[in-house]
């Protein structure tokens, strides 16, 4: 209880031989300096819809004074709703006491704006109404600022989906990717390079968490990648060179969240003139190597996930491959998560969707896998990003 409550209950006597004629009192006068002091806007209207009542708050909201006592709220109307969104409104009131929603009105002014309401239907001892209390709030400058957000994080998004590698398609070489972020934005990305007229590097990276945040660390790191690729070019070095910047990027912050960042990231060198793969992961799902005679290998050497240490020891994977009859898939873990998180299990749907699918061009090969995959895992959407490429070797 607040000091003023103490001083009116003080002031009043609440508990004195009259406590009950005093309580009334009491709460009357708590009722009214709630009523002229808070920053909510209210209007009270009988039962005929005229208005009663109205608290300070209501005239800072909209211009509005005692000029509209014996009025209708009909004065505030801005034309933007018709005659059924009242109604409704209405029948909610009767039948459930009350009603929370968003109006569009004008004020003393004419200037319009949108206002977060709440009316209550206020009955009598026998359930009759006796008046109905509006409650307002302007909520016009948190909506354009949360348009002005909400116009930021699509441009942001755009500009994300512009930063992935677009399809390269020869006579050696063809590869693909989707990137389905579960948000606006994701921590998700991907890469492709052509080092020189024979070899590719190929780099998946997945942040930790998913939205803004991870979105933000996610293309800080995603600019230094074509400049470590092409100078690094191997997989031990590319990926030791990264952790490098990561661990700079976090461990030099201050704040505790930023120094918990971490990321997992799939890397491989492709040499279409000798037709060898060198791979490596940090901490990411294994990818996976598709055969033509249905045989799929589970690439994992690799390291932990970068960021988390100074300095990594990796090993790195040395694989040969069929010409044109070989498929290298990358995906991040948002393609096999699921509420029993059975990851094993998942990643064996995965393959079996692949097999089935590889037939189709790749763009198909994509789409088909992941809406297959999502049905598998019997989930209406996914619970995390979903990034997935494949190189048609």
């Amino acid at each position: 209880m607040t000091k003023e409550l103490d001083d009116i209950i003080i002031e009043h006597q609440f508990f004195s031989s009259d406590e009950a004629e005093r309580n009334i009192e009491g709460r009357l006068l708590v009722a009214d300096r709630l009523f002229q002091n808070m920053l909510e806007g209210v209007f009270i209207t009988d039962t005929k819809g005229i208005i009663r009542f109205i608290n300070p708050a209501f005239s800072m909201i909209t211009g509005f004074g005692e000029e509209v006592i014996g009025k209708t709220p009909g004065i505030f109307q801005s034309g933007k709703h018709d005659e059924a969104f009242y109604r409704n409104m209405w029948e909610s009131i009767e039948q459930n006491g009350k009603w929370m929603g968003e109006i569009w009105n004008i004020k003393e002014d004419g200037e319009l704006f949108l206002q977060q309401t709440t009316i209550t239907k206020i009955n009598d001892d026998h359930g009759q109404p006796l008046y109905y209390a509006a409650v307002i709030t302007d909520i016009t400058a948190r909506k354009k600022a949360e348009q002005r957000l909400k116009d930021d994080l699509l441009l942001a998004k755009e500009v994300q989906k512009s930063a992935l590698s677009h399809p390269i398609q020869n006579d050696s070489f063809h590869i693909e990717g989707i990137y389905l972020p579960s948000d606006i934005l994701g921590g998700d990305t991907y890469a492709w390079y052509q080092i020189d007229s024979h070899r590719y590097g190929v780099i998946m990276l997945d942040v930790m968490g998913h939205g803004v945040a991870s979105a933000l660390v996610c293309m800080s790191v995603r600019s230094l990648l074509r400049g470590i690729v092409n100078k690094c070019v191997e997989p031990e070095i590319v990926l030791k060179e990264l952790n490098k910047h990561v661990y700079t990027l976090f461990q030099d912050k201050e704040s505790l969240q930023m120094k918990n960042y971490y990321l997992t990231c799939v890397y491989a060198m492709i040499d279409t003139n000798t037709h060898t793969i060198q791979f490596a992961s940090a901490g990411h799902p294994p990818a996976l190597l598709l055969c033509a005679n249905g045989s799929i290998r589970e690439l994992a050497d690799g390291t932990v996930p970068l960021g988390m240490l100074a300095e990594i020891e990796v090993e790195t994977g040395f694989y040969t491959y069929e010409n044109e009859q070989t498929w290298m898939v990358f995906y991040t873990d948002g393609l096999i998560e699921s509420e029993e998180n059975q990851i094993r299990k998942n990643i064996d749907k995965l393959k079996g969707n692949l097999l089935k699918h590889r037939t189709n061009d790749l763009s198909k090969m994509l789409s088909l896998v992941i809406e297959q995959q999502c049905k598998d895992l019997n989930t209406p959407a996914f619970y995390d990003d979903v990034t997935m490429l494949i190189a048609k070797l």
